[in-house]
């Protein structure tokens, strides 16, 4: 077992001795955000951070799964099959091919090595992977070239970035210009309304990168911010689980809906200030975090909603809770939610 700070072992001078002697282990960050890596004889099986994307994010982003196809293997993954890894298991059962979970993993992997290689403070714990704690993907990463990659990214990331909240619309001919393939996948999807965050979602590239590629855009003189700006409705999410706040998240970004993650609910207090449209609730609190919510002078008049896969009992009524059913299906939600683009609530 290995123990650090950042101050005391550089993280990916470490992923390199690990790789270099083939080991299997877990490395934890735990800083400003949470993350793990997992390696399996020295290469890169998995990495996440909290908060952050999880496959299952990626595998919808990409259009590999649908919001409901995640969150069944979620429930799947829980109840009969806790050692296996979401990516596995949908491979398993016939959902994606090899090479769909390979993109997902590897968009994920380097968005988390990114992240974590970013980070200034924190402590580092490196465990041996015990046997049978994960089960092998067919494709693992080699580390040294994904740490490189990570690496250019980050430094290309520090470069330049938008605000996540800017509109852009074009405003040159872009074939006059030598552009990326992933500038052009950005382009496609700038229409002077969509907020940079939103682009990001959609895109299925890691949302610093799109930020980065708005901001040469931008310099380059082929974008220019909007003047006219959407009133995109604000949604707070505050759900236990993170799969469902982070498709939530994807869901209503990509359909222009401005969302806020509050971490509990003295968070989500605070950003009342800001007058959200709605707030979405999951979880084992629900009622606790209903009440509390409205008793608060601008929580009575947010729209609340409760995921769950009964709707709401009688203790509910009296908060004029709206229901959510899970799993979550895009659809429904969005239908849900309409009502707040036409000031209802």
């Amino acid at each position: 077992m290995v123990r650090a700070t950042l101050e005391e072992l550089d993280l990916a001078e470490l992923l390199k001795a690990l790789a270099d002697h083939r080991k299997s282990a877990v490395v934890t960050f735990r800083g400003r955000l949470y993350g793990r890596i997992h390696l399996l004889h020295g290469r890169i099986l998995y990495a996440r951070t909290e908060p952050g994307p999880h496959l299952g994010e990626y595998l919808v982003r990409l259009g590999h799964l649908s919001l409901e196809e995640v969150q069944e293997l979620v429930e799947r993954q829980g109840r009969e099959n806790p050692g296996t890894p979401l990516g596995a298991l949908a491979l398993e059962l016939g959902l994606i091919g090899e090479e769909e979970l390979r993109e997902a993993l590897e968009a994920q992997v380097l968005e988390a090595l990114a992240t974590l290689l970013g980070e200034k403070e924190g402590e580092i714990l490196a465990e041996p992977l015990e046997e049978g704690s994960q089960v092998a993907l067919p494709e693992t990463l080699e580390t040294k070239a994904t740490l490189l990659e990570a690496a250019r990214r980050l430094d290309e990331w520090r470069q330049g970035q938008v605000d996540p909240d800017e509109v852009f619309h074009l405003v040159e001919d872009p074939t006059r210009h030598p552009l990326t393939p992933e500038a052009w996948t950005v382009l496609e999807l700038l229409d002077g309304v969509r907020r940079a965050r939103s682009v990001a979602l959609l895109s299925g590239l890691p949302e610093e990168q799109v930020y980065h590629i708005l901001f040469e855009l931008k310099s380059r003189g082929l974008i220019r911010p909007s003047t006219l700006l959407a009133d995109d409705p604000l949604v707070l999410v505050l759900a236990e689980s993170g799969v469902v706040r982070r498709l939530l998240l994807y869901l209503l970004e990509a359909h222009r809906y401005r969302v806020q993650l509050p971490l509990d609910l003295e968070m989500a207090l605070r950003l009342l200030k800001e007058r959200p449209k709605a707030i979405i609730l999951q979880g084992e609190r629900t009622l606790e975090m209903a009440r509390k919510l409205r008793a608060h002078p601008e929580g009575k008049l947010a729209s609340l909603y409760v995921v769950s896969e009964t709707p709401p009992g009688l203790l509910f009524r009296p908060l004029r809770v709206l229901h959510l059913p899970k799993p979550l299906k895009a659809q429904e939600v969005l239908k849900a939610l309409a009502p707040l683009r036409r000031g209802g609530t």
